[in-house]
């Protein structure tokens, strides 16, 4: 059973069509409830109540825990799969090794987002939601 105790909300980019799919995908696994989505690319999207600035936010993912502390770059990934049931995404970027591998790629990612081929993206995503039905059983194809 969920409560708002292990409520975390996610803050995404929803004018970025790679932000987008993947928020999708993390939505539709989100039976549990465990995560509230926030797009901050809506109109009238205010950070300076979060103490926060709309930069940041569009530089590395945010999410707020429970607490209202943050997790922020890798770390709010980790949270964002566990939640969803992609255990073996999570357990991959909890890897010391791999977590610095995509923490260095990762802004690359971020800086280059809007222009990524919307074919590309799509096909990313509708892959990954294949490999991971809702039952939780992760396989690669």
């Amino acid at each position: 059973m969920t409560t708002n105790a292990t409520l975390h909300t996610v803050y995404y980019d929803g004018a970025c069509p790679l932000c987008s799919g993947e928020m999708a995908l993390l939505m539709a696994r989100n039976a549990a409830g465990r995560l509230a989505f926030v797009d901050i690319a809506a109109p009238g999207f205010d950070p300076a109540p979060l103490g926060v600035s709309l930069s940041a936010m569009l530089t590395l993912m945010h999410v707020r825990r429970p607490d209202g502390g943050w997790l922020i770059g890798i770390p709010a990934f980790v949270v964002m799969y566990e939640a969803t049931g992609f255990d073996g995404v999570a357990r991959w970027l909890r890897r010391p090794w791999f977590a610095r591998l995509a923490a260095r790629a990762y802004p690359w990612l971020v800086r280059h987002r809007y222009q990524l081929p919307h074919t590309l993206v799509r096909t990313a995503f509708r892959i990954q939601d294949r490999a991971c039905p809702a039952d939780g059983a992760c396989r690669i194809q």
